[in-house]
């Protein structure tokens, strides 16, 4: 899954500096970001899933404001 660029991944990628310790690479990867050139890249192979599904957690209980009820954007907005 990737994020709308246009809506909430600014607003991931702000709330990931700026209150975690995520990684550099893993706040990048959660934005599906490409890192490093072709080189590393060939090294560099995980995925970082375990670290992003923490994260994403994190970041559900954040938005939610930790009730875990799934809010509509058109709900949201009336």
């Amino acid at each position: 899954m990737t994020l709308d660029r246009t809506a909430f991944g600014p607003s991931l990628r702000n709330w990931l500096a700026e209150t975690t310790d995520a990684p550099f690479e893993v706040a990048e990867a959660m934005l599906a970001h490409i890192t490093h050139g072709t080189h590393v890249r060939a090294y560099l192979r995980t995925d970082f899933l375990e670290q992003r599904h923490a994260l994403i957690e994190r970041w559900a209980d954040h938005v939610t404001g930790g009730s875990g009820r799934i809010v509509s954007l058109a709900e949201a907005t009336r």
